[in-house]
């Protein structure tokens, strides 16, 4: 959502002229970034390496505070961390210690959720992943793409206001990433949260999301965010045969193109 449509209550996230500066950098992470982030979508993130995606996250999940500007999330100032949000990072990081059905049920164990439901919700989702069968392995016992669909249901299980994704899929074999790039649009359509994932792929940008937010060249900014008209559900195969995805896809590599350039001639 463009923040020339701004609406308070159905804003999920909002950044509001938000720059980032280290201590002794010599120039911001992130520089002027604003968007909003409308509840219940899915927002993808992309543009070249240092521009600041990953920075972008931390800022909405409070670990990082901005130096100058502000993150909102539900209206309210991003002070301290949200406990509300789920993050799940390009690592899937499990407990090696507990079993599949434990690390899924941690965020309920953390709230307090009775035994009993506790274990009707992660047995709910263990089916919901596909690792029936698999509750009592440990994570070194799982594939990579298995590691990842239990790191996906321990963020999702506990219904968060917002998931936070950053290149989840990144490290997969392609045909892994394709299946769970599937799996997690049937997830989050049911559940019908808001998600902002952050990624390279501009094809899994295109599949998965609502609005593509393009950031520039280090220090990021907001370039342009592109609408994407698919309607849902989805399935990425039939989009892949449509014009109009071949068309959304030469758009937007024109855009992350240009800011590849912009990134190179820098660094002559």
């Amino acid at each position: 959502m463009s923040t020339d449509q701004r609406d308070p209550a159905a804003e999920a996230l909002r950044f509001e002229d938000v720059t980032l500066e280290f201590p002794g950098g010599h120039r911001p992470a992130i520089r002027d970034v604003s968007f909003q982030v409308t509840k219940r979508k899915f927002i993808a993130v992309i543009g070249p390496s240092g521009c600041g995606k990953s920075t972008v996250l931390d800022l909405a999940s409070g670990l990082l505070r901005p130096t100058r500007g502000r993150v909102y999330f539900d209206g309210e100032p991003v002070t301290t961390v949200n406990s509300t949000a789920a993050y799940v990072t390009q690592r899937a990081n499990l407990l090696p210690w507990l079993s599949v059905k434990a690390n899924i049920g941690l965020a309920l164990k953390f709230r307090n959720v009775p035994k009993s439901e506790r274990e009707d919700r992660i047995a709910h989702w263990v089916s919901l992943v596909g690792l029936t069968g698999f509750e009592n392995h440990y994570p070194r016992e799982l594939s990579g793409g298995m590691q990842k669909r239990v790191s996906i249901a321990r963020a999702l299980i506990y219904d968060p206001s917002i998931v936070l994704m950053d290149e989840p899929f990144g490290p997969l074999d392609a045909i892994t990433r394709l299946k769970l790039q599937q799996d997690l649009l049937d997830l989050w359509e049911e559940q019908n949260g808001t998600l902002v994932f952050v990624t390279h792929d501009l094809n899994e940008a295109i599949y998965l999301a609502d609005e593509v937010i393009v950031m520039s060249s280090g220090p990021g900014t907001v370039r342009r965010v592109l609408p994407i008209p698919f309607e849902r559900p989805r399935h990425i195969g039939s989009l892949l045969e449509t014009s109009e995805f071949a068309e959304l896809y030469n758009d937007l590599w024109s855009l992350f193109k240009a800011e590849l350039d912009t990134a190179d001639a820098g660094v002559r």
